[in-house]
């Protein structure tokens, strides 16, 4: 399995990478930050099974990511995790794709449980 890891934050990307490495102990964890370059490496490297994304990056946004991702491998799932969604961008998002749409304030085990819920549902 692999997860992709999108947020511009250097210590959100830490904590996501904690608690996905926990929760997905023998997944290939692929994180990515500070460039759109970066992102596109990422991308080329392969398909993933999971994006998890922030909203605002310094270099694009989510929903951008989340197209790219999606016109690559259309079953990808996506959960977009950013600071405070508001009633349209939650909207937004999930009119693009997202399957689920948290914030950022919820706890890191939300955010895993919502993406073992996804995965297995995906699997059925």
């Amino acid at each position: 399995m692999r997860l992709l890891v999108v947020d511009d934050s250097p210590i959100d990307r830490l904590l996501l990478t904690r608690a996905l490495t926990k929760a997905f102990p023998d997944a290939n964890l692929r994180v990515v930050g500070s460039s759109m370059k970066e992102f596109e490496e990422a991308v080329a490297e392969g398909p993933c099974d999971l994006l998890v994304a922030d909203y605002s990056l310094g270099w694009g946004d989510g929903l951008e990511v989340l197209r790219s991702v999606r016109g690559r491998w259309p079953h990808c799932r996506a959960i977009l995790f950013t600071v405070m969604p508001s009633d349209r961008l939650f909207s937004q998002a999930m009119n693009a794709g997202f399957d689920a749409c948290l914030t950022k304030s919820n706890s890191l085990e939300h955010l895993t449980l919502a993406a073992e819920s996804i995965l297995a549902a995906a699997e059925a």
